[in-house]
């Protein structure tokens, strides 16, 4: 249960942003949570005697650099575009006795119906998508690095991808959004799992013998933010 408190306002670097204080009776520890649009959630035990001021003051480094993430990040769904491997396609409606999605000549075509809720077709588009972007990519791993998940899924989560105990990978059904170099790293970086479940400095030796610029791809990831 939560105890919200009223909306304040934070200067951080050149920007202002608004944030909350939560008090939660559920929670044992102090989060904080920097959403997209910039909203900055606190959320600390109802009892603590925390002062959230020397918080924000200890966690301006961490802060500033999530507003600069966020700041040049690139979102799935922006206004009437949709980004589809790493490029933004406009959105186009077409009146049509077809329901179904497609690309032509860079745009996104929809069918124009009133009763469909357009975003979810898409969505389910991009699943779609993603699906059989994964499958074909894992075929083509495992011919060349002998490594293959126990099965897979595509999925709305708050992760690019997973992979669970055992060996199943679940990816985002946006993972087509990304350009192609950043999809192989996420299905790379989960067949490296498969190996070493951790993140552990074997796990690291694994990943960068079949992803040797992992590093700079896992830094180029941190500019997309899937859509909600």
């Amino acid at each position: 249960m939560l105890d919200s408190m009223p909306v304040h306002k934070l200067r951080v670097g050149d920007k202002e942003i608004n944030y909350k204080v939560n008090r939660n009776v559920e929670s044992e520890t102090l989060q904080l949570t920097l959403k997209p649009n910039l909203f900055l959630e606190i959320s600390i035990p109802a009892n603590s005697k925390i002062d959230v001021n020397t918080v924000l003051r200890k966690k301006k480094a961490w802060l500033e650099r999530k507003v600069d993430e966020i700041s040049g990040s690139k979102r799935i769904f922006d206004g009437e575009k949709l980004l589809y491997k790493g490029d933004y396609h406009k959105i186009d409606f077409v009146d049509s006795t077809s329901q179904h999605v497609r690309i032509d000549r860079g745009k996104i075509v929809l069918p124009n119906y009133a009763n469909l809720n357009l975003k979810q077709v898409l969505k389910d588009w991009m699943k779609q998508q993603t699906e059989g972007f994964v499958e074909k990519k894992l075929v083509q791993f495992r011919k060349r690095f002998h490594l293959s998940a126990g099965g897979f899924s595509v999925r709305d989560t708050r992760k690019w991808a997973y992979c669970t105990r055992d060996k199943r990978i679940v990816f985002n059904s946006q993972l087509i959004a990304l350009p192609s170099q950043l999809g192989d790293y996420i299905i790379l970086h989960e067949l490296a799992h498969i190996k070493e479940f951790s993140h552990s400095k074997r796990f690291k030796y694994v990943l960068a013998s079949i992803c040797p610029d992992f590093k700079e791809r896992e830094l180029a990831l941190k500019r997309f933010i899937a859509s909600e």
